[in-house]
């Protein structure tokens, strides 16, 4: 799906003054499978075409599914008697415009050729090495996905900014007996995947140990990183955002230049970041700047929009969200990277000593903001070791704790990082971590 320049110009003078196009075609094709066969394989394909128009100190929102002109003639019409009986409510973003049209974005992301050129036969090629190489002993299921996205913000000020980003990702659960496993893998270039090596790593996951009795108390905890990712996003998602922060819906509100996390944590965000998956603008055309957000375990900034610009010099970094997103409209950091520390995975467990290991955290959810306090279960291959060494396997657990408790009695940081995603960001870029006992109770 190819969005033409053209069509967007179209629209642009169709919908007048003031205008704002946030434009995605998205082209995903996508393998299921579950025990071992595959059930499903098909494509997706959809345009979304967010209207934002502010004019007089108005503002109304609207979306179409095509950049046809009789479509955005109607939609014109709509917004325009909206905006009749609204209030006028000048925006303070509105002075950042021509700065924003002004800045250029550097040299785009090229998409990849493995994800664009690819067909059904490579993701089955994906799904037969992985299921070949667990063997008959265990179950495989998940899911192979490959994305297209084309970008287009436009505006009637003369901003016009594209890009197409491309992303292959596979998700593989072995299941044996009561045992799960799994493993994930996300890039934009599909040839960057080492698919081959997945099996290994189910099968040494699913190592045959006894199951003990679950512990109670506390312990020594080592999170792998796919537990990590889901830790480091939801408490970046909700304390380093510019809009928490300025209106005391963050833990961290009021704090910069204090240490709110544990002095072995450095945490940016950086689109630019070849660690992560890149990309060059968010969904107001702002270019996506590098933001530092915690140094040593100090806090030193937080991400903005336009709204927000003022609390990061001026200038938005780069993460105003989608009009109508799901998951709320204030700036959120998108590309996460957290530094790699010096200790090897072997060294970390080691210090585990006598304690679990966790390798995904799942249903985290926020039960008070403010506090950081969450709800969440441990998820395939959660363990118990002993003198360093796993020993058994450990029951799957639901857990309650502050997310900020945690991430200050953080004790140790893996020297290798995974590229990781969520559904509310592009990437998490993040190592293992070892919680020493206290914030994390097993009841």
């Amino acid at each position: 799906m190819t969005i033409e320049q053209t069509q967007v110009e179209q629209a642009l003078e169709i919908l007048g003054d003031g205008t704002r196009l946030d434009v995605l075609g998205e082209n995903a094709d996508l393998l299921r499978y579950a025990e071992s066969e595959v059930t499903a394989q098909h494509s997706e394909r959809r345009l979304r075409v967010r209207v934002r128009i502010k004019r007089a100190g108005r503002s109304a929102a609207g979306t179409l599914e095509t950049l046809e002109p009789e479509a955005v003639r109607t939609l014109a019409g709509r917004l325009n008697a909206a905006m009749a009986d609204l209030p006028a409510s000048p925006g303070a973003e509105e002075t950042l415009e021509e700065t924003v049209v002004a800045q250029s974005p550097g040299e785009v992301e090229k998409p990849a050729a493995s994800v664009l050129e690819a067909d059904p036969a490579v993701r089955h090629q994906w799904f037969s090495t992985v299921r070949d190489g667990l063997g008959d002993s265990a179950k495989l299921g998940g899911a192979i996905r490959f994305d297209v996205l084309d970008r287009v913000v436009a505006n009637s000020s003369g901003l016009f900014r594209a890009e197409t980003l491309t992303k292959a990702s596979i998700q593989a659960i072995a299941k044996q007996d009561d045992r799960s496993a799994s493993v994930k893998l996300v890039h934009r270039d599909a040839d960057q995947i080492r698919v081959e090596e997945i099996p290994g790593r189910l099968r040494e996951a699913l190592a045959p140990l006894p199951v003990r009795e679950q512990h109670h108390g506390t312990c020594r905890v080592l999170l792998k990183p796919q537990a990590v990712n889901s830790l480091i996003a939801t408490y970046a998602f909700w304390a380093l955002g510019a809009h928490h922060y300025a209106t005391g819906r963050s833990a961290v509100s009021g704090r910069m230049g204090e240490q709110v996390v544990s002095e072995l944590l450095t945490l940016v965000d950086d689109a630019t970041d070849p660690a992560g998956l890149v990309s060059s603008f968010d969904a107001e055309g702002n270019i996506r700047r590098r933001a530092p957000l915690i140094d040593h375990g100090v806090l030193t900034g937080v991400v903005s929009d336009r709204r927000r610009a003022g609390l990061t010099g001026g200038v938005p970094t780069g993460h105003a969200v989608p009009d109508g997103w799901r998951f709320g409209g204030d700036p959120v950091p998108s590309h996460l990277l957290l530094d790699a520390g010096e200790s090897t995975e072997d060294k970390l467990l080691a210090e585990t000593g006598s304690g679990l290991v966790v390798n995904r955290l799942d249903y985290l959810r926020v039960q008070h903001p403010t506090e950081t306090l969450v709800t969440g279960t441990t998820r395939d291959a959660t363990y118990w070791a002993e003198d360093g060494k796993l020993v058994a396997w450990h029951p799957q657990l639901r857990f309650t704790f502050r997310m900020d408790e945690v991430l200050n009695a953080v004790i140790g940081v893996g020297a290798t990082r995974e590229i990781c995603d969520q559904t509310f960001m592009d990437s998490i870029v993040v190592p293992s971590l070892l919680i020493d006992a206290g914030p994390l109770v097993l009841s």
